[in-house]
């Protein structure tokens, strides 16, 4: 489902889907957009939020590093110093917001930035002030920078501490660990080991490596949100898709035998992510991933991103006999071990 370009009911009609493979809760990732068609997307989706339909909206971008845009539109990426920038910004802020209500009412939930640019300091007040997490992620942050802007917050923060911002996929669209220049990953681990920030994982097999995977939920098990980075070519036939304004594809390739990668079309940059979030829930438990860190990462501390009103997530159920779990719809997520009573008597995760 491409969020930026789809009509609101068939926002509707791939929300049914999601829910009757399990997935219950749904934050619309928006791309980066030229600004007249993001603040149109926002306005199209925020309603869908305020009645409950879906849980949030989270804008990848445009303050992003022109260096690690990835598959982000590198036409449309703004710098937030800029007047233009701070238009746009206080535009989306109100499209998000309803008449009525507080910041917990803000229909925008987070907002992918580059927290080394100039002008990034007004984003992050900006975004605080009006209930949105800001994320960093499409960095090319030292380990200095990243540093400093986790510093930044702590003057800012008025959401509570469980409510705290997530690395937008960590590892991808950042620089990579080198022992003379780290880079903003080691910072973004000791920082969710600490409970001071959230990690987003792509669990598809291609954009980490499965045993890193593993490792950062044992390092900070309560702060890992394993997320899909879903597009319209996830989990999709070979063809031309695309993500707001840029084309991507999928090919006759696969990853794992099974799956299929989204690409920027014409190039090897990965594009979305390739599985579904029930998809990459049965790769953690393929790969080796404990249950009791496995079902949080795709349940209660993704939730966690939330406003509090908004935090309901699905029941997740696991057939020990099966080579795959099943997933269903209900109340709040919570690991069934082998021979336990059923949902109806387990007790509710904390």
């Amino acid at each position: 489902m491409d969020f930026a370009t789809a009509p609101v009911h068939h926002v509707r009609d791939a929300l049914r889907e999601l829910s009757r493979r399990g997935v219950t809760r749904v934050v619309a990732s928006l791309p980066t957009l030229p600004a007249p068609d993001l603040l149109a997307a926002v306005r199209r989706l925020a309603p869908l939020v305020w009645e409950g339909t879906l849980a949030g909206l989270h804008l990848e971008g445009p303050f992003l590093s022109r260096h690690r845009c990835g598959a982000q539109s590198a036409d449309d990426v703004l710098e937030p110093g800029s007047d233009r920038s701070r238009r746009l910004l206080e535009s989306l802020v109100r499209a998000g917001h309803p008449d009525h209500g507080g910041p917990d009412n803000q229909a925008i939930v987070s907002m992918t930035y580059a927290p080394e640019l100039k002008g990034a300091e007004w984003v992050e007040r900006t975004l605080f002030a009006a209930g949105i997490l800001p994320s960093p992620g499409h960095t090319d942050a030292t380990e200095a920078e990243f540093a400093t802007a986790l510093l930044r917050w702590t003057g800012m923060q008025t959401l509570g501490r469980d409510r705290c911002p997530a690395v937008t996929h960590l590892f991808n669209a950042m620089p990579g660990f080198h022992h003379r220049a780290p880079g903003p990953v080691p910072t973004a681990l000791r920082a969710a080991a600490r409970g001071d920030l959230r990690i987003e994982l792509v669990a598809d097999g291609l954009h980490v490596d499965r045993g890193v995977i593993l490792d950062v939920l044992r390092h900070a098990p309560g702060a890992v949100c394993v997320v899909s980075d879903a597009s319209a070519a996830t989990d999709a036939p070979p063809g031309s898709y695309t993500l707001g304004a840029v084309a991507i594809e999928t090919t006759g390739n696969t990853l794992n035998g099974s799956t299929r990668a989204p690409r920027l079309a014409g190039h090897s940059t990965l594009a979305s992510g390739a599985v579904a979030l029930d998809d990459a829930l049965r790769n953690l438990l393929a790969w080796g991933v404990p249950p009791e860190l496995a079902v949080p990462a795709v349940s209660t501390t993704p939730a966690l991103t939330l406003p509090s009103a908004r935090r309901a997530s699905g029941w997740v159920e696991w057939d020990w006999d099966a080579e795959n779990g099943t997933i269903a719809p209900g109340p709040p997520a919570v690991v069934v071990p082998p021979g336990a009573p059923g949902p109806d008597s387990a007790p509710e995760a904390p």
